[in-house]
């Protein structure tokens, strides 16, 4: 704990971290283990996590919300996936990428599909992408974290962030689109 407090500037920065740390500690845990299974990877990823929580802290509001609890199951989520790839030797999902054009914006069904008050449907399209976009585009609308900071948690570069969100935009128009077509998915 002391580490983490460490890395905080002031008092009240310090205590509400280890108001968060307290109230989070356990739930964290049991979504590491959740995914790794292994006591003692999950400890290592709850200990990534809370490091990840002190870099930033400023995107936690209130410490006793449904916010910062899904805050803190997406930085384990991704920090025990991370941990259970080293363990298991899987080829790195999140090594450099290659960037794309961005969409035309007369194009851009996305924008289209929120004003016309599709909420529901666009949450349940996001549900449906595969993790390493997911994670990211939830980060960045639900968190409103910037490329920079996404890398830092995820441990990736931000060009590789900004792929990544390029590539969850595309894949939602695409969904969006057929479903638009009648085509359905």
């Amino acid at each position: 704990m002391l580490l983490y407090l460490s890395m905080l500037d002031t008092q009240e920065e310090k205590d509400k971290f280890t108001e968060i740390y307290q109230q989070y500690q356990h739930f964290c845990w049991y979504v590491a283990n959740g995914i790794l299974n292994d006591a003692h990877l999950a400890e290592d990823a709850v200990q990534e996590s809370f490091l990840a929580l002190a870099r930033h802290l400023g995107k936690v509001e209130e410490v006793e919300s449904p916010r910062t609890r899904k805050f803190l199951m997406t930085i384990v989520k991704s920090k025990a996936v991370d941990l259970l790839r080293k363990e298991k030797g899987s080829p790195d999902l999140y090594g450099e990428e290659s960037g794309a054009d961005m969409a035309d914006e007369k194009t851009d069904l996305l924008g289209d599909y929120i004003i016309q008050e599709n909420y529901n449907r666009l949450i349940s399209c996001v549900l449906e992408l595969d993790e390493i976009y997911r994670v990211v585009f939830e980060y960045k609308y639900l968190h409103q974290l910037s490329d920079k900071e996404i890398g830092d948690i995820l441990g990736v570069s931000d060009k590789v962030v900004n792929v990544r969100f390029y590539r969850a935009r595309k894949k939602l128009q695409d969904m969006i689109q057929r479903e638009v077509a009648g085509y359905g998915r």
